[in-house]
């Protein structure tokens, strides 16, 4: 399956030149996934896969599985809805107390469990991308 190649290329490095070059042999399969994601990317196969690899070897990113990346994006969405709900009983808690209607150990109850819920979410989270589950 001959591919052809992004019409944007990787600028040239002038002021430290690549030198080394490393062949890679990949499948089909393979090299259209890299493709795609290279044109997406607006690069050449080339440029993609070294700027990835670089990005995982300089650990700037953490490569992890798919189902991982599944658990951490359910995580995160439910980090933030448990936020929002603390800001929203924040907000109530304000009106209630000025109304007189809520006291301040119903209020600190309220936000104390958010607080548990998002450390719990945390410790979750912090387990998914340590592999621990």
């Amino acid at each position: 399956m001959e591919q052809k190649t992004p019409a944007r290329r990787r600028a040239r490095r002038s002021d430290a030149p690549r030198k080394k070059q490393i062949n890679i042999s990949l499948s089909e399969l393979e090299y259209a996934t890299l493709y795609t994601a290279a044109t997406s990317a607006g690069l050449s196969v080339g440029a993609y896969v070294a700027n990835a690899s670089l990005a995982v070897a300089k650990e700037e990113v953490n490569p992890a599985p798919v189902d991982q990346k599944d658990k951490l994006r359910t995580l995160a969405d439910a980090r933030v809805s448990v936020n929002r709900i603390g800001n929203n009983a924040n907000q109530i808690a304000a009106v209630l107390n000025s109304r007189g209607e809520a006291t301040p150990p119903q209020v600190t109850a309220v936000m104390v469990r958010c607080a548990k819920a998002v450390e719990t979410l945390d410790a979750a989270t912090l387990a998914v991308m340590e592999g621990r589950v």
